[in-house]
């Protein structure tokens, strides 16, 4: 008689009590056809609000992106994935060990976990990052299978950020979606799942990011199960493979981007111009 497999011992990293609707399906969909477990959540104790002269300072910071970030909401461009679910809610979740602590920064802008947090992490066999930042140091090996996750967009070509925007602005037809197993490269760590997703005839921004948010739901069980598979090799990308590193935007495509917005707007509520302006005639 073979013997049942250990389960896999999972720790969710979070930024606060809730998930994006979207990661929240994911890991649900993981518990359900994986052998795994939640037996750890960590959660940051900080929400990451900003004071009001530390707002003023991004926007500055992000010149003329600003105040297109700070519409996005008015425009209803974000996706209903991204809603937030208490992380206590989730089917399948039993009874996991709760550690909530402050990650300390590194390099000015890079997150290392407290020496407590990294303890627990070596009680784990993988961790799930949905939060935390970029996440450096003593955590990334701290379980035995490391430490995982999403970056919404294909390392050969998009890194960085906003996920999906540039390839939006660059009138892509297809975007990616990729699993990592996360090194101290940004956006350059092991892939153990992708996707190609179809975005050309994506309306908006919004539009694209809500293909990307639905193609990622069954991509952590793939990759428990290609971690779990000793024949399973991750792929890892030479630094000459990968791609060009984004950040937000200035200039031109702000401007392409508010463009598309409305072009994409108004192809979406599938009312022309010209009927537009005839009311006010």
């Amino acid at each position: 008689m073979s013997e049942t497999p250990r389960r896999i011992r999972i720790a969710l990293l979070t930024s606060g009590p809730t998930l994006a609707k979207w990661a929240a399906t994911a890991t649900e969909r993981m518990l359900d056809e994986t052998s795994a477990e939640v037996v750890l959540v960590i959660e940051e104790a900080s929400t990451g609000e900003r004071s009001p002269v530390d707002a003023v300072r991004r926007l500055v910071e992000l010149r003329e992106w600003g105040p297109v970030a700070a519409g996005i909401e008015l425009l209803a461009d974000e996706p209903d994935a991204v809603e937030q679910v208490p992380v206590r809610d989730l089917e399948g979740l039993e009874d996991p060990e709760w550690l909530t602590c402050d990650p300390v920064t590194a390099d000015g802008w890079k997150n290392q976990l407290p020496g407590r947090a990294v303890d627990r992490l070596a009680g784990t066999d993988v961790a799930l990052r949905f939060g935390f930042g970029f996440l450096v140091g003593e955590a990334l090996s701290a379980p035995t299978m490391g430490v995982l996750s999403f970056h919404h967009g294909d390392f050969r070509e998009y890194r960085g950020q906003p996920m999906g925007f540039w390839e939006y602005v660059h009138g892509r037809e297809t975007a990616g979606v990729t699993l990592q197993r996360i090194t101290e490269t940004l956006d350059g760590g092991e892939i153990l799942a992708e996707r190609r997703v179809d975005i050309a005839n994506a309306p908006t921004w919004g539009a694209v990011k809500s293909r990307l948010y639905a193609a990622s739901e069954g991509m952590l069980a793939e990759g428990i199960r290609t971690l779990r598979n000793a024949d399973d090799e991750p792929v890892r990308l030479s630094e000459s493979e990968l791609g060009d590193l984004y950040t937000h935007p200035r200039g031109r495509p702000v401007l392409t981007y508010l463009r598309k917005t409305a072009t994409g707007k108004i192809r979406q509520n599938g009312t022309p111009w010209s009927a537009r302006l005839s009311r006010y005639h």
